[in-house]
């Protein structure tokens, strides 16, 4: 995303891919390899995945297994074999829907929208109304731009009283960025703050935050959190260049070459860094 991944992804995307590691991919990884717990909240509702015997919980662990090789096939870009562990999972587990929605991230990774879209409609036949899979829905259709599908799935999402905090914020970022895409700026900024107020320790919302902020004319606070991102262990190409951004349009030179030099220095070989270079200040 400019800034997905987000399982989680897009440039507006690209704050979720880097800062996340994507997406929309950290976020779908933190529930695959917590074994696959959802990121809902406690109240759960029982789905088919759930074991009513013993043969069914030795089921649901080897297919929670081979969804967690697959979570970690598909973090190193390793799609064939992460693709080859979902269908053993399902092989084992028909009716497990986070192998669907795993596969679904694979798929909308490699652009296959088709296939992306109908592994998460099976994930949600498997398990009604799961706010976590309308958010998967809601960013591939992002990705398609078809916004007005994409915040429908999203607003459901948010709907939900089970989804956690968490959740909830992911969920927000990727509003925000899909209306970002959409070109309406002017509806970013609320819903930027709002992600921000649940998960203020996100990189990916704070790098999100500040641009809006940015956008928005607000430009003492956008340094103030563009700074604090690129002080943490998590400053990327992507904060750094919005940090270069921001001081230009405040005059700062010195702080301008600062975040250069920095730039220059730790990621020469970012599409920010020739973006720097050329002194294109507003891409």
């Amino acid at each position: 995303m400019p800034t997905l991944k987000t399982p989680f992804f897009s440039r507006s995307a690209q704050s979720l891919r880097q800062a996340c590691g994507s997406g929309a991919l950290a976020i779908v990884l933190a529930a695959v390899l917590a074994g696959c717990a959802s990121t809902s909240a406690p109240q759960q509702y029982q789905d088919p995945a759930y074991p009513s015997s013993d043969v069914d919980a030795e089921r649901l662990r080897l297919a929670q297994t081979r969804v967690q090789l697959g979570a970690m096939h598909f973090a190193e870009g390793r799609y064939d074999i992460a693709l080859g562990e979902v269908a053993q999972a399902l092989q084992v587990h028909p009716s497990y829907a986070d192998a669907y929605n795993l596969q679904g991230w694979i798929y909308l990774s490699q652009r296959d929208y088709t296939k992306a879209d109908a592994s998460f409609d099976r994930a949600l036949s498997l398990r009604p109304g799961d706010p976590d899979t309308r958010y998967n829905q809601g960013w591939s259709q992002c990705q398609q731009k078809h916004f007005e599908n994409a915040h429908l799935h999203f607003d459901a999402a948010l709907a939900d009283v089970r989804f956690a905090d968490a959740g909830r914020a992911r969920t927000l970022l990727a509003k925000g960025v899909c209306l970002r895409e959409e070109g309406k700026t002017d509806q970013v900024l609320p819903v930027l703050t709002q992600a921000y107020e649940l998960d203020p320790g996100s990189p990916s919302i704070t790098l999100d935050y500040a641009r809006a902020l940015m956008d928005s004319g607000d430009m003492q606070r956008a340094r103030f959190y563009a700074r604090r991102l690129n002080n943490s262990e998590f400053a990327n190409a992507a904060s750094l260049w919005l940090g270069i951004r921001i001081d230009q349009k405040l005059g700062d030179a010195l702080a301008v070459r600062q975040q250069g030099d920095q730039l220059r220095q730790r990621f020469p070989s970012s599409r920010e860094r020739d973006l720097y270079e050329q002194g294109a200040w507003n891409d």
